[in-house]
């Protein structure tokens, strides 16, 4: 099956996943905040820069800035000590593992969430421990662009079941739920919930299935085929609230509460988010328009702001579904002719303690579209996407919330190994304006200071999806 347009520009309401804001299924315009107090509420991304550094006061040497970033990294390494998320990176990886470990049969094997939460627990992990900890949020959108099937049809609690015809053991539903899926294994000591609550609004969406059929020209020889192809218009009720929870051993890995909310007559969407790992807490907000889709986060150890990101991508019919679906169906060199009509352009920001700010431009966003949707597994497409980025994208660093220059990055791909599982992502190098070049990875985990990098590449590539070109 060939998901045609997947979601549109709804599946854009998961673009930072964690927690929304949202009304429902009446084409209402008004953003609600949650105020039931049940499963938590959405924090606002703090994203307000900090005091000015009197220590700044111009362009630092190469030694200057070599000692400005180290004793960043130290003040960072105090803050962010990986004991305190060990446990819970461990239990994470865990139920990525169970969670994939069994499959999906019969009724519920268009259902698809083992795997979307699967991936996206496994995602938050790997953001840890990479210290891109705004990407915790991000993460979860993966399980929000995952609306291919109405939530509300699954409700229930499933455990492993032996299936006979399938000869393996499967995510069977074995009891009721009034608001949840739950998958749930004790051998395991796993278990992991999505509870939907509030009202929903509508999501469209088309799938192409193609009847091959035809018969062999014995005259001729050559197959003449009959093949049709089937076009289903799907509608799916996207809930306004959803509530993650992830436990192992009993303890909760993650906890996470996403609001979204997108009205088709006003090509408007806002999505807001609140994620708890360990002691990290990540707060995110997205809006759009068709001119403009911008995005706020944050992440906390604490009391103390660790990092926070902003980012916006301007352009036309940015909201328009019509369009997008359109465009969508219209095959891939159609959509690369018309990436630059689409994206006028992105900016982003990236600041770290209020010490190191890293901003990005850029003015054509079709090499980043093109690349961005790597496999984090394979390194030629993650060199592919450095390349993508050196190429269209201007990143200069900035010391203490001041004016001064103080470099410029390129990036380069960075291996990341854990639990036997190897992935890639790109490093930032700096130029430093003093003389020297260096990598940010000698001292600061180089997925802190991805945010701007990041932001951008989350935004392009919900449009990857919305395109059908996943």
């Amino acid at each position: 099956m060939e998901i045609s347009g997947k979601i549109a520009v709804w599946a854009l309401a998961g673009l930072i996943g964690g927690a929304f804001t949202a009304c429902g299924s009446s084409d209402s315009d008004e953003i609600l905040t949650s105020t039931d107090g049940i499963h938590g509420t959405v924090t606002p991304p703090s994203t307000e820069p900090g005091a000015v550094d009197p220590t700044v006061t111009g362009v630092l040497t190469s030694s200057q800035a070599g000692k400005y970033i180290e004793a960043t990294a130290t003040q960072l390494k105090q803050l962010c000590n990986p004991q305190d998320q060990k446990g819970a990176v461990e239990s994470l990886m865990v139920i990525a593992n169970v969670l994939d470990s069994y499959g999906v049969a019969g009724q519920n094997s268009d259902m698809g969430y083992s795997r979307a939460l699967a991936k996206a627990t496994r995602s938050m992990a790997q953001n840890t421990e990479s210290g891109d900890y705004a990407g915790i949020s991000r993460a979860v959108q993966q399980v929000s662009n995952s609306f291919t099937v109405n939530p509300r049809d699954y409700l229930g609690v499933y455990t492993p079941v032996y299936d006979d015809e399938e000869e393996e053991y499967v995510w069977a539903k074995t009891a009721d739920s009034f608001n949840a899926i739950i998958f749930r294994s004790e051998k395991d000591r796993v278990e992991v919930s999505l509870t939907v609550s509030g009202e929903s609004w509508t999501g469209k969406f088309d799938t192409v299935d193609y009847d091959y059929d035809g018969y062999w020209d014995d005259k001729n020889q050559v197959w003449v085929s009959n093949d049709t192809e089937i076009t289903t218009h799907w509608t799916v009720n996207v809930p306004a609230k959803l509530t993650f929870v992830m436990s192992h051993n009993g303890d909760n890995a993650v906890s996470a509460v996403v609001e979204s909310n997108y009205s088709e007559s006003a090509h408007t969407f806002a999505v807001k988010s609140s994620a708890q790992l360990a002691n990290i807490s990540a707060n995110a907000e997205v809006t759009g328009t068709d001119t403009s889709v911008s995005e706020k986060c944050n992440a906390s150890i604490g009391s103390s702001r660790v990092l926070y990101s902003v980012a916006e991508v301007k352009g036309t019919n940015l909201c328009n579904r019509q369009m997008l679906e359109q465009l969508g169906n219209a095959g891939q060199d159609a959509i690369a002719a018309q990436i630059d009509n689409l994206f006028k352009g992105a900016t982003a920001k990236v600041d770290l303690l209020d010490r190191i700010q890293i901003s990005s431009s850029c003015s054509s966003l079709k090499a980043i579209v093109a690349n961005g949707d790597y496999d984090e597994e394979v390194l030629q497409e993650v060199n592919a996407f450095a390349a993508a980025l050196n190429s269209s994208v201007t990143t200069t660093l900035k010391f203490g919330n001041t004016d001064y220059e103080q470099g410029t990055i390129t990036w380069g791909a960075m291996p990341h190994t854990s639990w036997g599982y190897t992935w890639y992502d790109v490093e930032p190098m700096v130029a430093l304006a003093g003389g020297s070049a260096m990598s940010f990875g000698d001292f600061i985990d180089s997925g802190a200071l991805n945010g701007s990098i990041n932001a951008i590449k989350g935004i392009v590539n919900t449009y990857r999806g919305a395109f059908g070109l996943d």
